[in-house]
């Protein structure tokens, strides 16, 4: 072979190497673009998703201070947490059954 030929034959090597790594690197680049892509995408649809669920935690919460200044609230609070009832009501308090398996209820009250 000539030494024009040989020239020829890696320049044609040497231009053609130079392609396949410029696909390859495109190919890389728009693969990991298209990844990264459909993540936000996953990403983006559980921030929605959270986003109602706190808008609907926010309508209880509102509902809940409405509630703040009701009387059923305030009765609410004084049973549930301060252990406060009526002057008339009868409250019963269940006891575990003893060793005979008799239950001794007592009643506070009236």
């Amino acid at each position: 072979m000539t030494e024009k030929k040989k020239r020829f034959i890696r320049r044609r090597l040497l231009i053609i190497m130079m392609l396949v790594f410029i696909f390859g690197f495109t190919a890389y680049l728009f693969a990991s673009n298209a990844i990264k892509f459909y993540e936000l995408q996953d990403q983006q649809s559980q921030l929605v998703q959270r986003i109602e669920e706190e808008k609907i935690r926010s309508n209880q919460l509102d509902e809940q201070v409405k509630q703040i200044g009701s009387k059923s609230y305030v009765e609410f609070v004084a049973r549930k947490y301060l252990g406060l009832y009526y002057p008339d009501e009868v409250i019963v308090i269940p006891v575990e059954a003893g060793k005979d398996g008799a239950s001794n209820d007592q009643t506070i009250g009236k």
